[in-house]
């Protein structure tokens, strides 16, 4: 019981630590974080004119209304901005380690590797980004056209959740293959270039096989179209919750096969 108490505590105090490291960070790099802001701004108001100008001409997009994708691009700030500010400057820490021998330290811990590497600082920018389209789906829900009840809010809430935890698992799949090819930059850059569609309308993509792609193999349409299709299709969304925690467990089977071939840097 003593040493689960100190375990307990030294999870406690190290995550005070890491909190306290990226206020730190902010505090140092204010103008930094603005631009950021800025940026994360300016893209939001550039999505809202892009859609503007094509509704200013058609009344719908495969059966997507205005408030609908104004739903969607708030859907996607609020699963991206989740995971900017809980999870990616962590997550980047397992690829550092490995080409560095940082990660040797991480495995002394006396708590599991995965969940070290998974949770720490805090993106205060990421955050922001989150209660940012959260407030962009406020909105869209007030000026919406379906009538949402409790239960459809409830199954949104749960495959945003989801959507935030495919988001992470996804990320961390790129992050552990650092175990096979070292750098792996451009293939983040990559990922986060596919999650740049996240918030356009399922009905751009041509047939079931690519809406396919994008939901399993390639998880974009998880970023926004899916926790929307609880809205707008409750009764085909439930079964993709069992995706996230398939996915995450694929993510945990991966990195304990990659730890077991490591040999340090």
């Amino acid at each position: 019981m003593r040493g689960a108490r100190s375990h307990g505590g030294w999870r406690w105090s190290v995550a005070v630590k890491q909190l306290w490291l990226g206020l730190r960070a902010w505090r140092s790099f204010r103008s930094s974080f603005w631009l950021g802001v800025f940026a994360d701004m300016t893209w939001l108001a550039f999505s809202f004119v892009f859609f503007g100008s094509i509704y200013g001409r058609v009344g719908s997009i495969g059966g997507w209304g205005w408030s609908d994708v104004v739903l969607l691009i708030g859907t996607a700030q609020l699963i991206e901005g989740a995971h900017v500010g809980l999870f990616e400057s962590n997550l980047r820490r397992l690829s550092a380690g490995v080409r560095s021998g940082a990660l040797d330290r991480w495995l002394l811990y006396p708590v599991d590797t995965q969940l070290l590497l998974i949770f720490g600082r805090v993106n205060l920018r990421g955050l922001l980004v989150f209660f940012l389209g959260l407030g962009v789906v406020l909105y869209a829900l007030r000026a919406g056209e379906h009538q949402i009840g409790a239960a459809s809010l409830v199954r949104y809430g749960l495959l945003v959740v989801g959507g935030v935890a495919v988001r992470l698992a996804a990320a961390f799949l790129i992050e552990t293959l650092a175990f096979f090819f070292v750098d792996v930059a451009v293939l983040r850059a990559l990922q986060n270039e596919f999650y740049g569609y996240a918030a356009y309308p399922q009905s751009v993509y041509p047939g079931w096989a690519w809406k396919l792609l994008f939901t399993l193999l390639i998880p974009v349409l998880w970023m926004g179209n899916v926790p929307v299709a609880a809205l707008r299709e409750p009764g085909q969304v439930l079964p993709w919750l069992v995706f996230p925690p398939l996915l995450l467990l694929a993510s945990r089977l991966l990195f304990a096969a990659a730890l077991r071939r490591y040999q340090s840097a």
